[in-house]
């Protein structure tokens, strides 16, 4: 008996306590998840979780903009995290869909906070027979060989998709899982797995091939960054109007046509100021800004790409050498920004620029409206080579700053790490 009490006492102190806080999986249920770098309490104090996430503004201004907009990260419908603390509002939530890294620090930082309204326990899908493999296998920035950009399984939209049947609005870069349904060689529509997540209930749901990408395994690399540039293309001129700038945005389910403003309010640390858009009453707000913007574009065109600022991609991808062209898909990287080299032969970029330059959206822009002097990508290049410092104008021509670290990246070493 003394040897029973003993163990049973050993379970008691050190078995259970891991069990009930050992890390839980769980899935995004909504369409778009805001994510903080800390509880919302501790920036907006004075009003429940749910009412502060809901006053996050588009991007915020001058005035202290972590008040306006501590969004850092959105995550999307469908992708599974890891839970490592709960509050009575709020989760801290890992994922490994993405990364960052700071000058402090190489060790990859994907922690954050969000609503506990936003995910579902894995556990309680269990509960309802829900299985898990009718969720998307994460995307994993630790797995070198890429499984879940690869499942062939997988199908990923490329623009927003509503379904009547949840009553959602998905978001672009949200994926599925295929059912088992034969496909007919000629259909427009594929079927995948999608989860009522509020009624705990699976649904087969039907969307238009054209709205999707599906995973392949034999495409070339090549393939995957004109499947990137596609993309990006597609959202820069998107009908109806477009796509706005979103601090710590990755996230596209409406295009705006409104104008925005800069607006100054006094919080419960002060005055605060941010930018917002006219009849924009969307939450969380949908957009991307620049480093979003690629990862999104990128991981929907299955490449391994999980950088999630600019201080990554500085350490995470490969300048361009003086032997290396420079090619459509290539980063344009200055202090604090990162643009897209769209097209080389009519010398457009594509970039999410926001507001202060007068701009407020994701476009694709003639790289001689960006730079000062700098007509064609041959200008570029030999600018990167050589050096020169560039100048940046704004929508009205004027220059704005001035960049003496102007740095090249190619896309394509994304494969070679």
């Amino acid at each position: 008996m003394k040897l029973f009490n003993v163990i049973f006492l050993v379970y008691a102190l050190f078995i259970i306590p891991l069990a009930l806080f050992s890390n839980q999986k769980a899935v995004i249920s909504v369409p778009i998840a805001d994510l903080l770098g800390q509880q919302i309490t501790t920036t907006i104090p004075n009003s429940s979780a749910e009412n502060a996430y809901a006053s996050i503004a588009v991007c915020g201004s001058n005035i202290k903009i972590a008040c306006a907009c501590p969004r850092l990260h959105q995550l999307l419908y469908n992708e599974i995290v890891d839970v490592l603390k709960t509050t009575d509002e709020e989760v801290c939530i890992q994922t490994t869909q993405a990364y960052y890294l700071t000058q402090q620090t190489k060790k990859p930082q994907n922690q954050y906070w969000t609503l506990k309204k936003n995910i579902t326990y894995l556990d309680d899908l269990m509960t309802h027979h829900i299985s898990a493999s009718h969720i998307p296998q994460p995307i994993d920035f630790s797995d070198n060989n890429y499984h879940a950009l690869t499942n062939t399984d997988i199908i990923t939209l490329t623009e927003p998709h509503h379904d009547s049947t949840l009553r959602i609005t998905f978001s672009a870069g949200t994926r599925f899982v295929k059912t088992d349904s034969p496909r007919k060689k000629r259909a427009c529509i594929i079927e995948v797995f999608a989860v009522d997540y509020l009624h705990l209930k699976l649904h087969k749901i039907k969307i238009p091939l054209h709205k999707c990408i599906i995973a392949h395994q034999v495409k070339t690399n090549q393939e995957h960054i004109t499947d990137f540039i596609t993309v990006l293309k597609k959202w820069s001129h998107c009908k109806q109007g477009f796509i706005p700038y979103v601090w710590g945005g990755t996230s596209f389910v409406k295009p705006i046509h409104t104008h925005f403003k800069e607006v100054t309010k006094t919080g419960h640390h002060g005055d605060y100021s941010f930018y917002e858009y006219d009849k924009n009453t969307l939450s969380p707000k949908n957009g991307f800004d620049c480093s979003g913007l690629i990862l999104r574009a990128a991981q929907i065109s299955g490449i391994p790409y999980f950088c999630k600022n600019t201080t990554t991609i500085e350490q995470c991808l490969a300048p361009l050498t003086t032997e290396q062209q420079l090619q459509a898909g290539d980063l344009i990287l200055i202090k604090g920004h990162v643009m897209v080299v769209a097209d080389t032969t009519k010398n457009t970029l594509i970039e999410a620029r926001s507001y202060g330059h007068g701009y407020g959206k994701l476009h694709e822009i003639p790289i001689n409206q960006v730079f000062e002097g700098i007509e064609t990508y041959k200008d570029l290049y030999d600018t990167y080579h050589e050096k020169k410092v560039v100048k940046r104008k704004d929508k009205d021509g004027k220059v704005r700053d001035t960049f003496s670290n102007l740095q090249l990246f190619s896309m394509m070493s994304v494969w070679n790490k």
